[in-house]
């Protein structure tokens, strides 16, 4: 939901309130509202709402969830793995990794992270001429909500001169690349089971399963911006249009 404002007359209006909720079979079950407009700080916030509401042996029941690349972080899929709830989740290059079928032209990308080859044994990554990209630190990485991450950092040893220099890298000095390795060991599980039928299937069921609701609200009965305000009056909004919509549909 949006503000009236148009400063820049772009039609790039401000977001004014992040809605989220879940569905089964089209019926929502819990929303929540957040006045941030990214959605991977919601996820947890939603979740443990649901569980306040309907009790710690429902939110035991949860077997999976099914979300867009908006909500794949490490620390979402930490959570749900802590929480025994399997994540089919896309991580943000998900969709664009699936658009490289030529394996030529995503070789042909250098400066793509994905495509240097992992020594996991000693600890070091290959840049595209072959030298070792040795690990020069760690650092640490906090997020809004407090998530600390970490980071290892690793560096080419000689750059100068190199012919490929400019494909590869534009920095001055030598390459750099930051990798959080339990986010990648994420990456490659989410991979693999959004890849298999079960995660085939599971992401065409979000199609139709939460992008609907959305769109029967916000089009069908032409809810596009919230009248109230402060957030616990958008919540009580919200929640009477959620309402209708779960008695419209099961009156269906």
């Amino acid at each position: 939901m949006r503000m009236k404002e148009d400063h820049m007359k772009n039609g790039q209006l401000k977001a004014g309130y992040n809605v989220q909720i879940s569905t089964e079979k089209q019926i929502i079950v819990n929303y929540s509202i957040h006045q941030t407009s990214n959605d991977l700080t919601t996820l947890k916030f939603h979740l443990n709402q649901f569980k306040t509401l309907y009790g710690e042996e429902q939110f035991q029941q949860i077997e999976n969830i099914t979300a867009d690349a908006g909500y794949g972080s490490c620390e979402n899929y930490e959570y749900l793995e802590e929480q025994d709830i399997t994540a089919y989740i896309k991580y943000p290059s998900f969709d664009q990794e699936r658009k490289c079928k030529n394996s030529r032209t995503k070789q042909q990308n250098l400066k793509d992270r994905q495509n240097l080859y992992y020594n996991e044994v000693e600890d070091y990554y290959v840049c595209p001429m072959g030298q070792r990209m040795t690990k020069v630190g760690e650092k640490q990485t906090k997020s809004t909500t407090g998530y600390i991450q970490q980071i290892s950092l690793y560096e080419a040893e000689r750059c100068e001169g190199c012919p490929l220099r400019g494909s590869c890298h534009s920095a001055r000095g030598n390459r750099r690349i930051e990798r959080s390795h339990q986010l990648e060991g994420y990456r490659l599980a989410i991979r693999e089971r959004l890849l298999s039928e079960p995660g085939i299937i599971q992401r065409k069921r979000r199609s139709i399963e939460v992008e609907p609701v959305f769109g029967h609200i916000k089009s069908n009965r032409n809810f596009k911006r919230f009248t109230m305000r402060g957030l616990k009056m958008v919540d009580l909004e919200f929640g009477l249009h959620a309402l209708a919509h779960n008695m419209r549909k099961m009156a269906a």
